[in-house]
Formats: structure tokens, C-alpha cells, sequence
């Protein structure tokens, strides 16, 4: 796990002043790299993970014939080379790769999937991306071809950054990266991209392909971007698409296929050459984790991790059931408010752009504990997405029920009389609701179900709109499997939790694994028939029959908890009065329609709504404070 930086000129101070800037994600070793005819410079910070010696620093270059060598080694080879690389990342099926790729003449020096990954380039161009599991950010610097090749994983568990004009192409595994070219302005006013502002406000976070700032983008999920270096022209295209929703009736064997996959999964992301560890939450995802670990480790010696919250958000005692079950070497530590406070000041340091999820506070401070004894831990993220975990899943089983009633019953349904009350979402006002949204597009599903009170901007509108279209087409018109890939491929993964896991652990020089975000799970829950993912009242149907025999019988049935500490009533405390009033004043000159909607329908209200608004407000206000020049 690293960092990577680069662009399409030759300079070491900024390649240098980018390394520094993203020296957290790898402190273990950097490089450099240019390339003063072509124009060409790539920047590298490491974490070592597999082979730790100096054969696998980077950049790193490779041929078929003489196989990898870089700066720190065997240097006069390097005119040889054919490619060079920076990457950030794991590719979990390396080994099985690399046997392939020796039947095919090629050679290695280096016991690392770097040079599996450069090697399987060379043998298959860009196609090489579909031959591999697991996460990564690259670039590959193409000598023959002239152009950077860059990618990004099909969940995009690991971010990449670029910005492009007519004259320069720069890319860095965070934003920050980026913002040490500062000839580029910016972090001024008129380069806030407006778009961008919207998504944030409605969505709590900005996704692919946009950012905070104009000429800055990301690259999305499961896309491969080509970079012309002599005509200066990108070309992007997607690699991988889920698969159409195609259900299997056979409960025995997709039960089976699943068994396989769950222990296959795990034990790719086993391997490593420095100690693994896990997250425990208490909840089925991260305890199945575990449980399964147990078939490749002696538990025993398995160091785990988790946090507490006083009062009512504590999972403690459910923690305390499967450690003592599993019996590992298990660190439990509570997330105080003071340790709040002690965060506040770097979230927006960590987050270099507007991030509107609370939970990755506790988040770093989990991240933060576990690396004090490991380097890697493996989590339970991405279970939700695939076997249905979320109340928006019964809610859309709910509403399709609804949907099959007559019309004439629909719009008597819709017409109830009743008292709104945002926090309770499966109370009568929400089957009012639920009665509303049957009588249009079930696209429009999101959109009209908080109409009155959740922000809905113009382009929140058309993204929303767009995503959730072609998820249920992917979800074969079925509501369940089309909220459900909406979470998957947009709405709760690429640009949300996997930003809060990857730069909170990434801050502390951690690598954290999630065994179900194996793209094999998203294609494999393509086959799971909705009846078995969600019912009326029930979520993960099939995986708790899945895991039966692994986890405790009080952990498959308990009642679903999120990660969220009672950070709401922290943050909304007056001595943060002055970063709401700051923010306001800010909206009012970037979007006073924006500022409009926190005056009349945000401010005044304590609902869950208007306080989820509130956080997005003062943690926009503490980054514009930490990065904007204004």
C-alpha cells in the first residue's frame, strides 16, 4: 500500500514536494523518477507489505528479459527497460499470475505483485487489469508507446486523482498532492467547481469524476485512462461492469458457491509478508471476517481490533461475545469526546476535500490503534452492499409490495393525514410516503421520498436520476436489486466509505482489506434471488444461513447498529457556533441558493435531516478554513 504521484513535465522539487505531501500513505521508502526528454515525472512513497527489501522500491521498471530493476538496484539495466511503473495497491492473486506469466518466458527478481503487475501489462496491454483481484491505483509510464496508463480498481477501493488542461496532466493518490503545484491557483475562489458544491450538500460527498476544485478530477471506478504525452489527449474507458441481475433458485448451491468464495476471499487477503490483523465490530460483516480467519491463522495469535461508545451507540457487549468466542488478542478502546476534539482540527487535513461523513473520526482513531501492532487489518465493509444489510433494502421491498396494489388504493393510501416526523423512517408518515412515491418512477424513489426537506439541487437531481436508472436496469427492475446496486456502485462505497477507510488508515499507515469487496461478491450477489436478501422485516437472508456454524447465533440475529458515536451532539455544541456562522457566510457568496435552503429549512429544525445538514455545513467550514485561500 503507497501513494503515487506524477506528471507530464520534468521537475524534481515538485515531485519531491508531492512525495512529502502524501508521505503518510507510505513512510517505509519514496523514488523518483524522470524522464527529461520525454517529459515524464512519476513519484512513489511506500508502505511495504510484500517483499520488503529494496527490490521492491519504486518507481519501478521492468522488461521481459532482464525483469524488474529500479534506481535502488542493478541501475544500469534501466535503459533496457520497457516500462516503469508507480502503484498503489494490493493484487491479491499475484502468485497465481506470476506461474502463468513464467510459462510465457517472462522473468521476476522480486517476490512483490509490482512486478507481476508490470510484467502481466506487458503480456496483455490494458486488458491486464481484468486479469486481477484486488485494489489498486497505477500508473504506468509506456516508453515505446509514450503515454501514461492509469487505473483504478473496479469498487475503487483506492482513489486517484488528476488535474488536466491543454498544457498539464497531474495525478496523485490524494488532493493534496495536486495542491503543491500551487502555479495552478487553486485554491481560490473562482476555481471552486460549482457542481461540486451541489453533490457535496445533497450527498454529504463529491463523486467520481468530480472535485472540490475546477480541472480536477477523479477517475472513476473500474476505469482505465491512457494519457497521450506527445498530443496531450486522455482517453478513459471502463474495463468492468457488473453483470445483469440473473437470479439462481438454488439455495444449495449458491450457499455452497458462497462458502467457497467467503473462505477463497480471505485467504487471498491473508497474504502478506508483515503482520494482519482485523477490525471487530460486533456486527455479522467484520465477526464473519474473523471467523473465517480462523481456517488460515491460530486465532490465538490474532490481534483484532475495536471501539466503544458510551450510552446507547455502544456495541461493546457484542464485541465482548465474539472475541470471547474467538478467544484473540483483542484491543478494545472507548472514543470519548475528548478524543473528538483531539480529531476535529486534522479531519479536514486527512479529508482534503469536503467529506461529510461523521463516522470517519472514530474511524481514524480505530485506524490509529490497530497500527500500533500491525500493519494490515482486514475489515467487514462491502457486506452490506452485497447481501442486502440497509433499512433503504426493506424500504424498497416495502414499496414494491405497494406498488403491486391497485392504483385507486395507492392514491387513497397517499392521502392519509398525517404529522411528519423525520426520525423515524418506518413510521406512518413513511408508508404516507411510500404510498406518494409508488404513483411515479421508481427512480424518482429517493428524490420524492424527502422532497420537502433534503437539499435537491439541479445536478444532485440529474446525477441521482442517472445512477439509479441504470441500476435498476442492472437490477432488472426489481426495486430491491436497484437500491441495492445503487449503494454498491455509487451511493454508500467508491466515494463514500471506501474514502472515509482509505484516508483514515492511510493517515496512520495502515492497509485495511475487505474480503467482500472481492469483485467476485458483487458478481456473485447478481445471482442471489431478492427473496433471499431482504424480506419485510429481515436483511442478509441468505448470508445468515451462510455463516451459520462461524459466528455465534446472538451475532447472525442481532438488530443492525451503525458506526456512528454520538458525535452529532458534539459537533452541534456552541463552542462550534462560530464554524456555522463562517460556513453560512460562504455559502452565501458560492451558492446563495444553498445558503437560502440552511436559513429557512436547516437552522431552525432538530430533526435527523437538518442535523446530518448541519455536520455537512461545519465540516465544509472547517476545510474551506484548512484549505482555501480566502
Amino acid at each position: 500500500m503507497c501513494g503515487i504521484n506524477g506528471f507530464n513535465f520534468s521537475s524534481e522539487n515538485y515531485i519531491k514536494l508531492m512525495n512529502n505531501e502524501i508521505k503518510h500513505r507510505g513512510p517505509d521508502d519514496r523514488g523518483f523518477f524522470l524522464d527529461n526528454e520525454q517529459k515524464v515525472s512519476l513519484g512513489h512513497v511506500r508502505l511495504s507489505i510484500l517483499d520488503l527489501t529494496e527490490k521492491g522500491h519504486q518507481p519501478m521498471f521492468y522488461s521481459k528479459e532482464t525483469a524488474s530493476c529500479n534506481e535502488n538496484f542493478e541501475n544500469e539495466l534501466i535503459q533496457k527497460c520497457n516500462v516503469a511503473i508507480c502503484y498503489n495497491g494490493e493484487i491479491y492473486n499475484y502468485q497465481e499470475l506470476k506461474d502463468e506469466l513464467i510459462q510465457k518466458g517472462y522473468n521476476f527478481n522480486t517476490n512483490s505483485d509490482t512486478e507481476v503487475l508490470l510484467a502481466s501489462y506487458l503480456e496483455w496491454g490494458l486488458e491486464c487489469v481484468n486479469k486481477f483481484n484486488g485494489m489498486w491505483a497505477f500508473c504506468i509510464y509506456d516508453k515505446e508507446k509514450n503515454i501514461l496508463f492509469l487505473s483504478r480498481d473496479r469498487l475503487g477501493v483506492k482513489p486517484v486523482y488528476y488535474y488536466f488542461d491543454e498544457n498539464y496532466f497531474i495525478f496523485s493518490s490524494e488532493l493534496k498532492g495536486i495542491l503543491k503545484h500551487d502555479y495552478l491557483n487553486l485554491r481560490s475562489l473562482k476555481n471552486i467547481n460549482k457542481d461540486a458544491i451541489d453533490l457535496y450538500f445533497s450527498l454529504g460527498y463529491i463523486p467520481s469524476p468530480y472535485s472540490i476544485y475546477n480541472n480536477v478530477y477523479k477517475i472513476e471506478s473500474a476505469s482505465n485512462l491512457v494519457f497521450d504525452i506527445h498530443k496531450k489527449e486522455i482517453n478513459i474507458q471502463k474495463y468492468w461492469e457488473l453483470p445483469d441481475y440473473s437470479p439462481n433458485n438454488d439455495k444449495k448451491k449458491l450457499l455452497e458457491v458462497g462458502k467457497k468464495l467467503l473462505e477463497d476471499s480471505v485467504k487471498l487477503r491473508m497474504r502478506s509478508d508483515v503482520p494482519v490483523g482485523a477490525f471487530l465490530s460486533g456486527g455479522i460483516d467484520s465477526s464473519t471476517v474473523v471467523g473465517i480467519m480462523k481456517n488460515f491463522t491460530n486465532l490465538e495469535k490474532l490481534h483484532t481490533f475495536s471501539i466503544g461508545f458510551e450510552g446507547d451507540y455502544d456495541e461493546t457487549p457484542y464485541i465482548n461475545m465474539v472475541k470471547d468466542d474467538f478467544k484473540t488478542i483483542h484491543h478494545h478502546e472507548y472514543f470519548k469526546e475528548n478524543d473528538f476534539e483531539n480529531i476535529v482540527d486534522i479531519f479536514s487535513e486527512i479529508y482534503d476535500e469536503p467529506f461529510g461523513d461523521y463516522s470517519g473520526f472514530p474511524t481514524y482513531f480505530l485506524s490509529n490503534m490497530a497500527k500500533k501492532t500491525v500493519i494490515v487489518s482486514l475489515s467487514g465493509d462491502g457486506g452490506d452492499e452485497v447481501f442486502g444489510g440497509y433499512n433503504m433494502h426493506l424500504a424498497a421491498k416495502r414499496l414494491e409490495i405497494i406498488r403491486k396494489l391497485p392504483k385507486i388504493l395507492r392514491r387513497i393510501g397517499s392521502k392519509i393525514p398525517v404529522k411528519e416526523n423525520l426520525n423515524g423512517f418506518f413510521n406512518i408518515y413513511s408508508l404516507k410516503k411510500a404510498f406518494e412515491v409508488s404513483l411515479s418512477d421508481p427512480e424518482l424513489f429517493f428524490i420524492n421520498s424527502f422532497s420537502d426537506n433534503r437539499l435537491i439541487t439541479e445536478k444532485y437531481y440529474g446525477w441521482t436520476m442517472e445512477k439509479l436508472k441504470y441500476s435498476l436496469k442492472k437490477g432488472g427492475n426489481d426495486l430491491v436489486e436497484g437500491f441495492r446496486i445503487y449503494d454498491l456502485l455509487y451511493n454508500t462505497l467508491s466515494d463514500n466509505f471506501l474514502v472515509k477507510v482509505d484516508r483514515a488508515s492511510m493517515r496512520n499507515s495502515l492497509e485495511v482489506r475487505s474480503p467482500f469487496l472481492d469483485y467476485r461478491f458483487a458478481e456473485f450477489a447478481q445471482k442471489i434471488p431478492s427473496k433471499w436478501k431482504v424480506d419485510l422485516f429481515n436483511t442478509k437472508k441468505l448470508m445468515k444461513e451462510l455463516v451459520k456454524g462461524v459466528l455465534p447465533l446472538k451475532i447472525i440475529t442481532r438488530k443492525k447498529q451503525g458506526f456512528t458515536p454520538p458525535i452529532e451532539k458534539w459537533i452541534l455544541d456552541k463552542k462550534y457556533e462560530k464554524d456555522f456562522e463562517k460556513g453560512l457566510l460562504i455559502l452565501k457568496d458560492i451558492n446563495p441558493d444553498i445558503h437560502d435552503y440552511y436559513i429557512e429549512k436547516v437552522m431552525n429544525r432538530n430533526d435527523k435531516l437538518s442535523t446530518h445538514a448541519k455536520i455537512r455545513l461545519f465540516i465544509f467550514s472547517k476545510w474551506w478554513e484548512k484549505w482555501m485561500e480566502y
